[in-house]
């Protein structure tokens, strides 16, 4: 999380997060116990935007959290790797919500560019486009799922004895 506090105003309220060594611990224990291959590579607690990822059978949605960043200032990016495809998403906050400094009394909100990276599991079809869509500051990428075919079934040849 970026924060910047500005103390000029020493009564201004202030936000201290006590739970972000806790959340990082949990999702590290969650991660080893129940498996999330497709998070393999991303470092939640350094990672912004925040990303829910939701799959099913059909496809996996991933759902990034970008209020106050236009379509314009958004970049969203498959990249091949030798291990795979990573989707990047990238952009940065509008100038609409910049202020000069002297009028804040706490800026939590960055202007800075932001870069979140996740890589693909393997059975997304990055060769389909998918569809991406940003409605009330909410940023979805939905992926299809690659058709599973049937395992082959074993040939078997009866041989002739002699």
């Amino acid at each position: 999380m970026n924060m910047i506090l500005h103390t000029r105003n020493p009564m201004a309220p202030r936000r201290v997060d006590l739970f972000s060594e806790l959340s990082k611990e949990f999702d590290r224990v969650s991660n080893e116990v129940f498996g999330a291959p497709f998070f393999k590579g991303v470092n939640k607690h350094k990672g912004y935007p925040l990303v829910d990822a939701i799959r099913d059978k059909e496809g996996l949605t991933l759902q990034y959290t970008v209020p106050g960043v236009k379509r314009d200032d958004l970049s969203v990016e498959i990249i091949d790797d030798p291990d795979g495809h990573l989707l990047v998403v990238s952009g940065k906050l509008s100038d609409d919500y910049v202020y000069s400094d002297e009028y804040y009394q706490i800026k939590e909100l960055s202007k800075q560019e932001f870069r979140r990276i996740v890589r693909l599991p393997d059975d997304v079809d990055t060769e389909t486009e998918p569809v991406v869509a940003l409605r009330d500051g909410i940023l979805m990428v939905d992926f299809i799922l690659k058709k599973v075919e049937d395992e082959p079934k074993p040939k078997t040849r009866k041989l002739a004895i002699s």
